[in-house]
């Protein structure tokens, strides 16, 4: 005869079940993102339809020339468009993902490192950004579509974040050492780099405009650059150790530029 399914399933150790209330909980916040990401999308391809069908951008960017919009994300845009082509413009966007102290092992992250050379143990971060401050040409290709390119000059102020991890036996460069906290410190200096972007911008008979765009600036070492210090309050850990995994930390950083604006404002 063959075993009561029941059985098999009284086997599995509860622990096996709900062992881990933390890793569902991020589980179930990773879902829960990820449906709404899904509407959003299907939102913005019903939105990119009705306006192909039924935009008369072309008319309305040499009609409306100026263009002031908010962004919804913190900061301004404001530009002109000389003909149905070309728009020249900027932003300011103003600590776009500045972040006070967090500590919560359940939900905190780097935004700086990736998780997966991380020390175990996080359970506190900090997040500065600088502001950032974009020039942009931009250029629509067609007549009857909101889509453009952009090109131009990216600024962005220092970014600086701070880890936390709890009091745990924790290797540190080529030593194992017992009851250690430490705190991982990255900065990366302020950015001046080219910039590429694409995005779509609206505009309506009533001079209503809306928009977005992804754009980011062409960044790399020559361009900027990114330091790490580790700090710990065990005596015993050496220089030696500490310059290992700062090191490691320095070259693990993340150096990209980039940002994505909802706009909303008025063309006269």
């Amino acid at each position: 005869m063959g075993k009561d399914p029941l059985c098999l399933f009284q086997s599995v150790p509860i622990t096996l079940l709900w062992s881990k209330p933390k890793t569902l909980k991020k589980f179930q916040n990773h879902l829960i993102w990820e449906r709404n990401m899904k509407r959003i999308f299907l939102i913005l391809i019903l939105i990119f339809t009705l306006n192909i069908i039924y935009a008369e951008e072309s008319k309305y960017r040499e009609d409306k020339g100026l263009q002031v919009q908010l962004l919804i994300n913190g900061g301004a845009l404001i530009g002109y468009h000389f003909n149905d082509q070309i728009f020249l413009g900027g932003t300011s966007i103003t600590n776009i993902n500045e972040r006070e102290a967090t500590f919560d092992n359940a939900t905190v992250q780097s935004s700086l490192l990736e998780t997966k050379i991380l020390p175990e143990g996080l359970y506190g971060e900090k997040y500065e950004q600088g502001r950032i401050l974009t020039g942009q040409l931009r250029i629509s290709p067609w007549d009857t579509s909101g889509f453009f390119l952009s090109f131009g000059g990216y600024q962005e102020g220092s970014r600086k974040e701070t880890l936390y991890f709890d009091r745990r036996d924790r290797k540190i460069g080529d030593t194992t050492y017992s009851n250690t906290s430490i705190i991982i410190i990255v900065e990366r200096d302020p950015v001046l780099a080219p910039l590429l972007g694409i995005g779509w911008n609206w505009i309506y008979e009533n001079g209503f405009s809306w928009g977005f765009d992804l754009t980011g600036g062409i960044v790399n070492e020559k361009i900027t650059k990114a330091k790490a210090t580790v700090l710990t309050e065990n005596t015993s850990v050496t220089n030696g150790d500490l310059a290992i995994e700062e090191e490691k930390y320095r070259k693990s950083s993340d150096l990209s530029a980039s940002y994505f604006t909802i706009a909303m404002g008025m063309n006269f």
